[in-house]
């Protein structure tokens, strides 16, 4: 070997001992707990019979991660322990991403498995909190309490006295009746059920409005999950869906928020020729992520045009909804006001 090359490797080598020294020689960097760290709130509100996720609900503050979070002391106003929040459940959870390009329930629910958690759960290393589905005859609606170890190796600290507010179901959403009480809201509160409607015109051709159309939801059987579109008139007779005449039925999506495409609204679709029900099997909830994205919700929405002393118009109605409890819906549109379909 050349004297220049030995002459470079012994530097190589001489630089690589001194760094690894150096490096020795560097205090250890410590982990950094906040003071700061803190919840969004001292409240959650959970409704019975479907899981409700809180997501990003704490606040780090610059402490080092990944943090750890344990639920500890569940207990009852009045200072007793609440042992039903901490009892096994079976719970489904996403094995692999729902991407919205799934043809099938089937495939959708190859996706998932179902694992024991407790009933009120929290994410170890983000903080969410959890009350999963479960049997609404072994939890009762009320507050519960509970306190959360937060802790890094650079400290920890006791969130104490955090409420969980527990609520009578709400099966589908909207939903018109008060989750306290359980009677219905005043209609200033939401309850009545409108859809959104667009270019609609009544016999005279006067506009129609929001309130001169109710929604209603009907639950029909438990043995399978479909959803199903009745419509009706003034007089309650039924509304052909050929009235909708420019509704692309073999192409309806819904926009997912939580996964921002567009998918599938839903799948087997069953609608006899100048029908006056169309029905999809449908996921249970529904939309597929509705329990577990923000604010996810289906929209649907029914199409026509007609022409109008030489014009066409276009016009419609949307609703945009979920369902949490299982079975066979019905989605019941009444006008109170009669729609015209036909051409001037």
């Amino acid at each position: 070997m050349n004297r220049p090359l030995r002459k470079y490797l012994f530097s190589c080598v001489l630089v690589t001992m001194m760094t690894s020294c150096y490096k020795e020689l560097l205090p250890k960097e410590k982990d950094h707990f906040s003071n700061n760290c803190n919840f969004n709130s001292d409240t959650y509100t959970a409704n019975l019979g479907r899981t409700n996720v809180f997501y990003g609900i704490f606040n780090p503050d610059y402490s080092t991660q990944p943090l750890t979070f344990a639920l500890q002391d569940i207990f009852h106003p009045d200072g007793t322990p609440a042992p039903e929040l901490q009892e096994q459940v079976n719970t489904w959870q996403w094995k692999e991403y729902y991407s919205g390009a799934e043809k099938s329930i089937a495939e959708i629910e190859a996706k998932r498995i179902q694992v024991k958690r407790p009933v009120f759960d929290i994410r170890v290393n983000s903080g969410d909190l959890v009350l999963w589905n479960t049997d609404t005859t072994k939890i009762k609606p009320g507050i519960h309490i509970f306190n959360v170890l937060v802790k890094n190796g650079g400290g920890q600290k006791l969130f104490q006295k955090i409420k969980l507010d527990i609520r009578r179901p709400k099966p589908y959403d909207p939903y018109e009746f008060d989750d306290i009480t359980g009677l219905q809201l005043d209609p200033a509160k939401g309850g009545i059920i409108h859809p959104a409607l667009s270019g609609m015109e009544d016999q005279l051709n006067n506009a129609l409005n929001p309130e001169d159309v109710i929604v209603y939801f009907r639950k029909t059987d438990t043995k399978n999950n479909t959803l199903s579109f009745k419509f009706y008139d003034k007089d309650s007779l039924p509304i052909r869906l050929s009235s909708f005449n420019i509704t692309q039925w073999d192409s309806l999506r819904y926009r997912s928020n939580t996964i921002e495409q567009n998918v599938f609204f839903g799948f087997n679709r069953r609608m006899q020729q100048d029908s006056t029900i169309v029905t999809w099997d449908i996921t249970s909830p529904f939309p597929v992520l509705a329990d577990v994205g923000v604010n996810e919700r289906a929209t649907i929405s029914f199409a026509y045009d007609r022409v109008s002393y030489g014009m066409r118009k276009q016009a419609g109605l949307a609703l945009t909804f979920a369902i949490f409890e299982p079975g066979s819906w019905e989605v019941i549109i009444k006008f109170r006001v009669n729609p015209k379909f036909a051409n001037d």
